[in-house]
């Protein structure tokens, strides 16, 4: 068999092929496990939604701005829990000095996300009683985005994951009435083990 030399343009090409692979499988490093995390929060958050409405609706009266906090004590430790995903996950695959950079990195793009999620909704005047039932419009649309755009930068299996989770929260929003939230906490656990599976069978991350 007549072996075939690469021309150095071609050896040029595999190479940065081989580099951009790498550090893109860094920057994912855990995706599936971190996809799994905000799943699950993204749906216990839904679920005391439904809760909270249905076994206390006195205090969903008294407390309409409650969606806001409540999204920031679940939030919380799935920026940790993302942080630390990443970092011990981005260890395996490079030395600690450069695992923690990406890990640093990947953790602000989120905590952005997330920080975004809140802030947007509180300058636009959805911390009060009369806005706080749009809280959850805007912290999806955010995070849905914020997963379509990771996506798009490193693995295309995520833009798919961003774009069912919006439709799994919009479609019953708008159509499952008073069951909008267990529908949509029930549709973002179903898409969220799907994505996480897709890209563990992939091996893409």
């Amino acid at each position: 068999m007549q072996r075939t030399e690469l021309t150095p343009e071609e050896g040029w090409r595999t190479i940065h092929r081989t580099m951009a692979q790498s550090y893109s499988s860094l920057y994912l490093a855990g995706t599936g496990y971190i996809l799994l995390l905000w799943g699950a929060l993204v749906s216990v958050y839904f679920f005391a939604l439904f809760a909270i409405a249905e076994l206390a609706p006195g205090f969903e009266a008294n407390y309409p701005w409650y969606p806001g906090p409540l999204w920031v004590i679940i939030g919380t430790p799935g920026m940790i829990g993302s942080a630390l995903i990443g970092h011990w996950e981005g260890s395996r695959n490079a030395d600690h000095s450069t695992a923690r950079s990406a890990g640093l990195r990947v953790f602000a793009f989120w905590m952005a996300v997330v920080a975004a999620a809140f802030l947007v909704s509180g300058t636009a005047g959805l911390w009060s009683e009369d806005g706080a039932e749009k809280i959850p419009h805007v912290t999806i649309g955010i995070i849905s985005l914020g997963y379509v755009l990771f996506g798009i930068m490193h693995l295309p299996a995520l833009v798919v994951v961003g774009i069912g989770m919006a439709a799994a929260f919009y479609i019953p929003d708008y159509f499952a009435g008073d069951f909008a939230a267990l529908g949509t906490g029930a549709g973002m656990l179903a898409v969220t083990l799907f994505g996480a599976a897709w890209i563990h069978k992939s091996g893409q991350a």
